[in-house]
């Protein structure tokens, strides 16, 4: 009788393991394209040109900071709160990540979101590869 106790331990033990693989694997394979962009576009926030070269790049941006100057103001608001990302978009089991994807028609949106190790989130839209929208708080 212990013997079979000791046979379903290992055999749960082996579920909780596998499900844990499972649950990492499926977090990490996700299409983590907007992760290297985004990735990118923190590194531009850091400076002044490359926070102009993001606004220009990315025309959608006016919706949310109608002119150059008022999406540098922001960069530079956010500034203190900014550090480079991880290389690998982590785990969305890590809690640090928010993901949500919705393609229609062919028509791909993105929301990613990240909160770094200052407790900064950052926020974005893609909409088919392009950057709609950018936050930090």
């Amino acid at each position: 009788a212990m013997g079979c106790g000791v046979i379903f331990l290992l055999g749960l033990g082996g579920c909780v393991v596998l499900g844990t693989t499972c649950a990492r694997a499926i977090g990490k394979t996700m299409d983590g394209r907007e992760w290297g962009q985004l990735k990118e576009a923190v590194q531009q926030l850091q400076t002044d040109d490359g926070a102009k070269a993001l606004y220009h790049a990315n025309p959608e941006l006016s919706q949310a900071y109608p002119s150059e100057e008022a999406f540098l103001q922001q960069a530079h608001a956010w500034r203190p709160k900014l550090e480079p990302l991880p290389p690998e978009m982590p785990s969305i089991f890590t809690g640090k990540i928010s993901y949500n994807v919705s393609v229609n028609g062919g028509f791909r949106k993105v929301e990613l979101g990240f909160t770094n190790s200052r407790g900064a989130a950052i926020a974005s839209r893609w909409e088919n590869g392009r950057l709609q929208m950018i936050s930090v708080d």
